[in-house]
């Protein structure tokens, strides 16, 4: 089914792809249950992202502090 190819593709493109990556579209058929987990995937990805960013700064300053300014 379109969705669940569609629902691939995306998962894929956030766990291989760096945020500044363009998430694909979908453009099949919809109704409220796959605006929602568009939607919910969405928001979980702008979660996913900001933590993963944070993290980095994190090891970045405990690196810094650690070994100093290279």
């Amino acid at each position: 089914d379109a969705f669940m190819s569609h629902l691939i593709a995306l998962l894929s493109t956030y766990e291989l792809c760096p945020m500044s990556t363009p998430p694909p579209r979908y453009d099949g058929p919809g109704d409220w249950q796959t605006d929602t987990i568009l939607r919910s995937l969405g928001a979980v990805a702008r979660r996913m992202y900001t933590a993963e960013e944070a993290l980095s700064s994190i090891s970045a300053s405990e690196n810094w502090q650690t070994n100093g300014p290279e």
